[in-house]
């Protein structure tokens, strides 16, 4: 229950404020930490009766000649949740260290506890990192669902329930990024946020945190509640001057849905920070087409853009006639909006897809040429 390191810090600060040697010891006598280190590792014998007795017992000069590794004092038993789990010595005259003994014992017992509690606590950190890691891993292992789904019960997680898996990638160099942008800042700060304790939130590497947040099986209100939330970390983080992107993924009931939805969270940033580069939230939903164009294998995607686009990417205009075919098809091929849409008048927006026209030499008046269009000009972007 005791570390070592934790009783040589003990003894090592108590030593400093008594100026009398402090040692620790385990449940059987040896030493963890003492303020003399060569004393660590050591039997101290004088514990043993006290550690029986559960009673503070002092040593003068002549008790200590019978006692291995011992020395003048007063020994204490250290007392959690009423098991002796070791001892404190104070080695000095009995009349002048015997003073400090209970004050000595309570903080010591004190600091014990703390540490435990922040034990149990980061030991449960660690755990749900490793369950948020081996789903978002999922797809590449060989194992079944059953050992992460008995891991989430013994934590407490259902992962039945419909969730939705958020990743939040961040960085740690830029002018833009001070240094305590660090995992365990981002996640306390997402804590404050994503409150339920059925939230599961855990670095899954160095500059991306997930989130796997329950949603209402079949309210849409829960998905703006989501959505509402990742707004509202990205205006703590621009106040805390990071500098961060959030993808969002599908939702999800069981492992299998949730490695999708981290993927598909994954996908989102991605692509988000390359076709709104201004955003910092993307919704995969928004990025479906160009999820599935991405996977397309490159010499295909080239050839599909040679044969429709032709000399179209060598205009000194290219770029913006791309914009305007995607803008139109993400109109719906609705002249009007796609005119709003880009912020010119109609009359220009029907030049420009008159001019694409005579590039390609092509009819876009005909639905499936503006879709291949709009796919080819898609699968350059």
């Amino acid at each position: 229950m005791l570390s070592s390191a934790l009783a040589q810090q003990i003894a090592n600060d108590i030593t400093d404020v008594i100026i009398h040697n402090v040692l620790i010891t385990d449940s059987e006598g040896i030493v963890l930490g003492s303020g003399d280190q060569l004393r660590v590792g050591q039997f101290h014998e004088a514990s043993v009766e006290v550690i029986r007795s559960r009673k503070m017992i002092t040593h003068n000069a002549e008790d200590v000649r019978q006692l291995v590794g011992s020395l003048p004092g007063v020994t204490i038993p250290l007392v959690i949740d009423g098991n002796v789990v070791g001892t404190i010595g104070l080695s000095g005259p009995p009349s002048q260290v015997e003073q400090f003994g209970l004050v000595v014992k309570r903080q010591t017992e004190i600091l014990m506890q703390e540490a435990a509690r922040i034990g149990s606590r980061r030991t449960r950190e660690r755990a749900i990192e490793e369950l948020l890691r081996d789903i978002a891993d999922w797809h590449h292992s060989t194992l079944g669902t059953g050992p992460i789904e008995r891991r989430a019960t013994t934590l407490g997680f259902d992962l039945e329930s419909p969730r939705v898996v958020a990743l939040i990638g961040y960085s740690h160099s830029g002018s833009h990024v001070p240094s305590d942008a660090g995992p365990d800042k981002v996640v306390n700060a997402l804590a404050s946020i994503f409150t339920s304790r059925t939230d599961l939130i855990a670095p899954l590497a160095r500059s991306m945190i997930a989130v796997a947040t329950r949603v209402d099986a079949v309210s849409p209100a829960s998905d703006h509640t989501v959505m509402a939330a990742c707004s509202t970390f990205i205006t703590l983080a621009r106040e805390l001057g990071w500098s961060i992107r959030i993808g969002l993924g599908s939702r999800a009931t069981g492992i299998e849905q949730l490695n999708i939805s981290a993927r598909d969270a994954y996908d989102a940033i991605q692509l988000g920070s390359k076709l709104e580069p201004s955003s910092r939230f993307h919704d995969i939903e928004r990025f479906r087409l160009q999820q599935a164009v991405s996977v397309i294998p490159d010499e295909s995607r080239l050839r599909l853009a040679q044969t429709i686009l032709r000399g179209l990417p060598l205009q000194d205009d290219w770029p913006m006639l791309a914009n305007t075919v995607i803008a139109w098809g993400e109109s719906a091929f609705n002249s009007t909006a796609a005119a709003q849409r880009l912020h010119i008048h109609r009359n220009t927006l029907t030049y420009r897809l008159e001019k694409i026209g005579r590039a390609i030499d092509r009819s876009l008046g005909d639905p499936g040429t503006a879709i291949s269009l709009y796919l080819a000009c898609t699968m350059t972007r």
